[in-house]
């Protein structure tokens, strides 16, 4: 690592980026800070960052303002003409989103989500996780957490084992290195049970909702991840588990995973994915990027409903949502984009596609889908 170089530029730039701001397009100095953040593996290395040195990226970054935050690639809109009168049957490819003004209502714009990322500690103590933090468990495990994640420094000591329970909300994503350099990406709306050290003979964690692991390769010492009734156990390998609903996925990027519900136990390769729901698992190829992307700023859409998507975004940018009319639920749309720091720039680039208007409520936190613009 090198000696930190305090830069002027880049402590003013930080000190006013690390505020709550008000939603809407980053700038190119903004985009610049947030990579050059994001990029550090750890707070350590955020504290220990050349800042001379970043800011002079920020600096030529910011003269190639063509550089775009977030760029849109939808591959297929499909619509049942029943449902909108806009496809007669089949679906429709476009290359590029329709060049038009965007007529997302907002109804006001006030501050954003007041939840916030929590850390319940051995002795039943809540962390919130909003600024860099340093503690210490009972067991001398060392824990280093700030916005952006937490990581875990195992003492090596004996005795019984202390767990840490990781809370994120809606409308955020967090990262949390474990003991053993296992990396785990969160996404909203999820918790993660862990031992802040792990002995015996595995490495075994709790999940609900959704995250994505890397974990390290420890042929003698399994890991496993419990969610609720099953288990998913690797060796050393990249997967992503979305257990939001009954309908449990697990998605294999590399290596060999071991899905145990029960009777029902199925090894997975790399593309696949099992689903299980209620006794029934079944395995399917898939392409695994599209249910991980999200833990590199991505929303991938591949033909979904405008239901199920509607319940992401909800969750993930922390909105409740309703429909003027229920039929616009079944409307299918699919869809690349990079997520951007705002929910309206998303909806915006849904409207310009479908003959859909969306009302947002920035007090209320809520979204009104209705027909027609």
């Amino acid at each position: 690592m090198t000696e930190n170089q305090p830069s002027p530029e880049w402590e003013k730039l930080a000190a006013r980026l690390e505020q709550p701001r008000q939603e809407g397009p980053l700038s190119p100095e903004e985009a610049a800070y947030f990579d050059i953040r994001d990029a550090a593996e750890g707070w350590q290395e955020i504290a220990s960052l050349d800042t001379t040195a970043a800011w002079q990226e920020v600096a030529a970054r910011i003269e190639h303002t063509h550089r775009k935050r977030y760029s849109i690639n939808w591959f297929r809109v499909a619509a049942a003409a029943a449902v909108t009168g806009l496809i007669a049957g089949g679906a429709v490819f476009l290359l590029k989103p329709p060049r038009h003004k965007p007529t997302t209502s907002v109804v006001a714009h006030a501050a954003g989500n007041n939840q916030q990322i929590q850390l319940i500690t051995g002795s039943g103590a809540t962390v919130i996780l909003d600024s860099a933090t340093r503690l210490k468990e009972a067991d001398g495990t060392r824990i280093t957490a700030g916005k952006a994640g937490v990581a875990y420094q195992s003492a090596q000591t004996v005795g019984a084992p202390v767990f840490n329970t990781l809370v994120v909300p809606r409308g955020h994503t967090y990262k949390v290195a474990l003991a053993d350099g296992t990396r785990v990406w969160l996404n909203a709306d999820s918790r993660l049970r862990f031992p802040v050290a792990f002995s015996g003979d595995t490495r075994e964690v709790e999940l609900e909702g959704e995250a994505c692991f890397e974990t390290a390769p420890m042929a003698a010492k399994p890991f496993l991840v419990k969610v609720r009734d099953m288990k998913v156990t690797v060796l050393g390998t990249e997967f992503n588990i979305n257990a939001y609903t009954s309908n449990t996925l697990t998605t294999l990027v590399s290596g060999k995973v071991k899905v145990d519900a029960g009777p029902l136990v199925k090894e997975l390769s790399p593309g696949q994915q099992a689903a299980y729901r209620q006794g029934n698992m079944t395995v399917a190829s898939v392409d695994a990027e599209q249910f991980t992307a999200w833990k590199e700023g991505l929303l991938i859409f591949d033909n979904e409903s405008l239901d199920d998507i509607m319940i992401r975004l909800g969750r993930e940018y922390d909105y409740t949502v309703n429909f003027e009319n229920k039929s616009l639920q079944q409307l299918r749309i699919g869809g690349n984009i990079e997520k951007s720091p705002s929910v309206a720039q998303v909806l915006t680039l849904i409207e310009q596609l479908t003959d859909v208007h969306f009302v947002i409520d920035q007090p209320k936190r809520a979204i009104m889908v209705k027909q027609g613009k």
